[in-house]
């Protein structure tokens, strides 16, 4: 049986509304632009309602936002409220007034956590830093003045908040070259250079960000002399709760699919645009369902809009029922815009190799059935190793397979992202995907779940081909026997980690069969699997023909001498941030945030690998060499409990 999606998908794609995508991005835009926890309670509730009017259940999951808890590695950020900000031109006097940014007219003015103002405001000179080397160098000039920088201000900002800093201003801007007139969106305004959330304890320093342009002509004024600025920024902090939205369709069995988008930023697409296509697929398919258009539901719906990451390991880490429940999701990031005018570039990130499933194999297939032929000319890399957003429930520990796809243009982070720059025909491709995606694992069984373990095992087998065709071309290019030994040992080593993980991947269909298929389903995978098996020892017996001598023997590596044999056990789920570990320590290794390699390594440590089994195989989920780093990373994380070392022998 072959899985029809040129019949499902115009089913589905005729019920999807371009108006009604708009109308949602605008419900949600509407409030999150502001980016305040009030404005976030309120985005909850208008989209509660919503849900509530189409008929769908709706709730609301509260966690704290109090700058102190943890979940997982993960410290919640702590309130933050913005009732307004305004930066102007004090002196010199003919410029007295000139207004360079008002949360009012444009929110991405103001710095998120910045602190407040005294009442009033302030009026301070101005120091300009161009970098922190330079800040350094100033340092004793800072106490009571204004800093103007053209760099990212986070970097430095705890050296600005300790030198007495009163405020700091900010012209960089990502795409400053293309968008001179936008305003940048600052949205992490930790102490930490490598943090993220404001959390309690860290400097209630004054922030504003200002265009590029204007940023110029600040240069320009500083040339002639000095220069005053007025600050008024009425924010304050304060314990709230951080709320997740989350739209249900109930179905008869114990299990879920889901989609998943984070709410709460600034910009229309980044990521109004993906809550939109959630809930557009949410309302689609109760429609479709209800009206016998579409078969009906085997697996519950979930969608979840979430505040990026925190609220994501935060919601796992409080509702492990409903996690046990979750089989597999999508996760939606920024999908409103694809014209190459803007330089949009999608990129789709497969499940990491430690969990590989057949999701995203139906992700793929639907990119190729629909997507590229609605957008034909969109920019699509996919393919992509596991990287970090709200697809982190595909970690191993919490064992539900997450597709994602992402995208980022020239509007990302700046005040230029609003619904007038969105696509309507861009949401509706989207939202036809997404809601395809959704029924058709919600409908699985065994036939459609062995078409998609044949179509996984079928490109498993083109990339144990272009694996080994790559290491035929630098096999040719090798003259002594001994380099050609080595790196065919090396290449052998790859096929059968890749082998491995088809293996793994094929046999993630029988997650979604129904129970009493799995038994008869499992030995036809296994089938498959043995062709795989065919395929690769058939790779090794050409590259060591091509190679014209036997595979070297591999040693362990000697930077990993100390601890090969010991194998790592995680302490804590999801992925780390280091906020556990007291500050003055964390300066010592590099954020750990947005590092994939390791990401993929902490999802191997399973307790039964050893460590230097584990770097083997994030070195080749990655396609880099990352040994050291990663003994930097795990001897840091054991010296502050987020692993232990588990001796040969000893139980995990």
């Amino acid at each position: 049986m072959t899985l029809d999606l040129n019949a499902r998908l115009p089913l589905i794609a005729e019920r999807i509304s371009e108006n009604g995508l708009l109308d949602l991005v605008e419900l949600i835009w509407s409030s999150d632009r502001f980016f305040t926890f009030p404005q976030f309670q309120k985005t909850a509730r208008n989209v509660s309602t919503r849900l509530r009017d189409w008929g769908i259940k709706a709730r609301t999951f509260n966690l704290p936002a109090d700058g102190k808890t943890l979940y997982g590695d993960w410290r919640m950020p702590l309130g933050w409220d913005c009732s307004a900000a305004r930066l102007e031109i004090h002196s010199p006097f003919e410029d007295r007034g000139t207004v360079l940014g008002d949360y009012a007219q444009r929110p991405t003015s103001v710095i998120m956590w910045s602190g407040p103002t005294p009442p009033g405001g302030l009026i301070a000179p101005v120091v300009r830093i161009a970098d922190e080397k330079d800040l350094d160098a100033k340092r004793e000039d800072l106490r009571g003045k204004i800093v103007y920088t053209p760099a990212h201000p986070k970097a430095f900002k705890a050296k600005l908040a300790a030198a007495g800093a009163a405020a700091v201003v900010s012209s960089w801007c990502r795409t400053a070259h293309h968008l001179p007139d936008a305003t940048f969106w600052f949205n992490a305004w930790s102490d930490d250079p490598g943090g993220w959330a404001f959390h309690a304890g860290d400097a209630p320093l004054v922030g504003m960000a200002i265009p590029p342009q204007a940023g110029v002509e600040l240069d320009v004024r500083l040339e002639r002399g000095p220069v005053e600025l007025k600050i008024v920024v009425e924010s304050r902090y304060f314990e709230t709760e951080m709320p997740i939205v989350c739209g249900y369709l109930d179905a008869p069995m114990q299990e879920e699919v889901y989609a998943i988008g984070h709410a709460m930023e600034q910009g229309a697409n980044d990521n109004a645009s993906g809550c939109a296509v959630i809930l557009e697929s949410l309302r689609v398919l109760k429609e479709g369902c209800e009206s016998g258009a579409l078969p009906p539901l085997r697996r519950a719906v979930r969608g979840l809009l979430v505040n990026e990451c925190y609220g994501t390991i935060g919601f796992a880490a409080t509702n492990p029922g409903i996690m046990r429940r979750m089989l597999a999701g999508v996760n939606w990031d920024t999908c409103g815009r694809h014209q190459e005018d803007v330089d949009a570039h999608f990129r789709v990130h497969r499940c990491p190799d430690s969990r590989p499933s057949i999701a995203d194999t139906l992700l793929d297939l639907l990119i190729e059935t629909w997507l590229l032929k609605q957008m034909p000319y969109a920019r699509i890399t996919r393919d992509k190793p596991w990287a970090l957003t709200d697809n982190v429930y595909a970690d191993p520990a919490l064992g539900s397979d997450c597709a994602y796809m992402l995208s980022t243009d020239r509007y990302w982070h700046t005040s230029k992202d609003v619904p007038e720059t969105l696509r309507p025909r861009t949401l509706h491709a989207f939202a036809t995907v997404s809601a395809t995606y959704l029924h058709t694992l919600a409908t699985c069984t065994s036939p459609e779940a062995q078409y998609l373990a044949r179509e996984t095992a079928r490109r498993y087998g083109r990339k144990i081909e272009d694996c080994a065709g790559r290491y035929a071309v630098e096999l040719l290019a090798l003259g002594a026997e001994t380099e050609r030994a080595a790196l065919l040992a090396h290449a052998f080593d790859h096929l059968l980690y890749l082998r491995d993980v088809a293996d793994a991947a094929v046999l993630s269909a029988k997650r979604f069969m129904l129970r009493e298929e799995r038994a008869a389903g499992h030995k036809e995978l296994l089938k498959l699997n043995r062709h795989t098996r065919r395929l690769v020892e058939l790779q090794k017996r050409r590259l060591q023909e091509l190679a014209g001598c036997a595979p070297a023997t591999q040693e362990t590596d000697e930077r990993l001498k100390e601890f090969a044999g010991l194998r790592p056990v995680r302490t804590f789920i999801g992925t780390p941030t280091y906020d556990s570990v007291p500050r003055p320590a964390r300066s010592s290794v590099p954020s750990p945030v947005w590092d994939s390699h390791l990401h993929s390594a902490l999802f191997w440590c399973d307790g039964k690998r050893t460590f230097a089994e584990v770097v083997r195989r994030a070195n080749f989920e990655s396609g880099a060499d990352g040994t050291a780093r990663l003994l930097l990373h795990f001897k840091f994380m054991a010296e502050h409990g987020l692993i232990r070392w588990a001796e040969p022998g000893a139980p995990a």
